[in-house]
């Protein structure tokens, strides 16, 4: 452990045209410790993990960020991957996605004074119901303001709700559904990939998290009709290497990779410029109907964080915070 500690943020799950797409359970089935936090939206969970990261960096431990789909300014979980440790808002992913143990559980609710929520109960139900209504219409709206970018083959699977890379990878191999270079992905031993997304929905178009992501690593750029082939060819060679590989997926064309990640290598491959999101197929501006439907979005759960938080004891989510962090350290010591 250096000196300096690294910081990465990423997503692991997306709205896509094809639903919701989640990678949280592959990473989950290699932790040697898991926390998940539960609890509504404005319990107090992100400024949690934030400060708790922020107190690990300080120790000099490499801390990766996993940022919300719902609200990307904010961190739904943190992972260590050193020490594979992870420390997860359970309400911000799809729960059927977190498979594996878990080393603890700590309900936020149980922080919050009943008969403040009590007096917002109906209130609260109805914008859990309206969220999950605008999540639908977000994800029916990509598909139609990207239609151009589905391929053919992919139509076939465009009415599922959720998809999950086991979904992807488990196609028959000469299915219309997989690339030649997916299939490549699908032969590498799989724990030592690990899937990201680095494209985020807010209100003032796409977040890019890229540029920061591969800041510090030496890049090779793909370009033109041969940049698939190449980015192939590299997967051959790799493939059987047993090297940590981060597959960075794009979340409008989810067969499609953006770039390749050796951690260990110090190096990104990338298919064009990392910087330009509409050279990867993304638009610069949203639709005017999926700007709606985002500002909708964001209104309800700032609402309802509101009458949460209302009722929330911080006293005890301080004491909480000191108990959390020392189990966490207890953990590392143990590794």
């Amino acid at each position: 452990m250096g000196s300096s500690a690294d910081v990465r943020h990423y997503f692991l799950e997306a709205f896509t045209p094809f639903g919701f797409i989640s990678f949280a359970g592959g990473l989950l089935k290699d932790m040697n410790y898991t926390y998940f936090l539960t609890g509504g939206p404005g319990t107090g969970k992100s400024t949690m993990i934030k400060l708790i990261g922020i107190q690990l960096i300080d120790r000099g431990y490499d801390v990766d960020y996993i940022r919300s789909i719902k609200e990307p300014d904010s961190v739904a979980g943190f992972f260590l991957p050193k020490q594979k440790i992870c420390l997860f808002d359970k309400n911000e992913f799809i729960v059927q996605c977190l498979t594996g143990e878990y080393h603890r559980e700590i309900d936020f609710d149980s922080f919050c004074r009943k008969s403040k929520i009590e007096q917002h109960k109906a209130r609260i139900e109805e914008l859990n119901i309206r969220l999950k209504q605008i999540e639908q219409t977000v994800i029916n709206r990509l598909r139609k303001d990207y239609e151009s970018e589905i391929q053919e083959g992919e139509k076939e699977v465009i009415e599922k709700e959720q998809l999950s890379i086991e979904t992807i990878l488990s196609s028959k191999e000469d299915g219309p559904n997989l690339t030649e270079i997916t299939k490549i992905v699908s032969k590498i031993k799989k724990n030592y990939l690990y899937y990201h997304f680095l494209h985020g929905l807010q209100l003032d178009g796409w977040l890019n998290l890229a540029p920061k992501y591969i800041r510090d690593f030496d890049r090779i750029c793909l370009e033109g009709e041969d940049s698939a082939k190449i980015l192939r060819d590299i997967l051959q060679e790799v493939k059987c290497l047993g090297q940590v590989m981060e597959i960075i997926v794009h979340p409008l064309k989810p067969y499609t990779i953006v770039g390749i990640v050796f951690p260990e290598r110090n190096l990104a491959v990338w298919k064009g410029n990392p910087c330009r999101i509409e050279e990867q197929g993304f638009n610069t501006k949203h639709s005017t109907e999926l700007t709606t439907m985002l500002e909708t979005y964001k209104k309800a759960r700032i609402e309802l964080k509101s009458l949460v938080n209302d009722s929330v004891n911080f006293r005890g989510l301080d004491e909480m915070r000191n108990d959390l962090l020392s189990s966490i350290l207890m953990d590392l010591r143990q590794d």
